[in-house]
């Protein structure tokens, strides 16, 4: 993307990247809830995990990540952060879009912290729509919104194919 937003590549992490993820994630997300280096290293080797990064347009700064995988049929996010110094410019954004490519088959579902109401209109402007409230989901006192974007399937050539 260019312009106003910046400008940046969304591409599949690299373990020399993990280091970087993991301070996005220090930065991102509460004590507890961020990822660390050994959940960061199994999640990046996992053989059906989607693991990508947004890298800044030198193509070496990671500036935010998307962690997702296989659920029930589903694309499941797991974790999404953008570095602070980099939201509002597209990258969250960018990121959802490329797990979306990436994982063309079932719905995509993802939680998204009850207080946290910038996310949640980020993904409903993706398409999202909120199915589920789960308590106390990342602690006491802290609830979860389960959110789903519905994909449906293609249905002109009888194929079980999302769009």
């Amino acid at each position: 993307m260019a312009g106003d937003v910046g400008s940046f590549q969304i591409a599949p992490a690299r373990l020399r990247d993990l280091r970087a993820v993991a301070r996005i994630q220090r930065l991102a997300f509460r004590p507890g809830l961020a990822y660390g280096m050994s959940a960061l290293l199994v999640l990046w080797s996992a053989p059906h995990s989607t693991f990508l990064v947004a890298r800044d347009d030198s193509g070496e700064a990671v500036i935010g990540c998307v962690i997702a995988d296989r659920h029930q049929g589903n694309a499941r996010i797991m974790n999404i952060a953008t570095h602070p110094e980099h939201r509002r410019r597209g990258v969250g954004r960018a990121l959802l879009r490329a797990v979306e490519r990436k994982n063309r088959i079932g719905d995509v579902v993802l939680m998204a912290e009850e207080w946290n109401t910038g996310a949640q209109a980020l993904y409903e402007s993706e398409g999202f729509t909120r199915t589920g409230f789960a308590r106390d989901y990342y602690g006491r006192g802290r609830h979860g919104i389960w959110m789903r974007k519905q994909r449906r399937p293609n249905t002109d050539t009888g194929a079980r194919i999302y769009v």
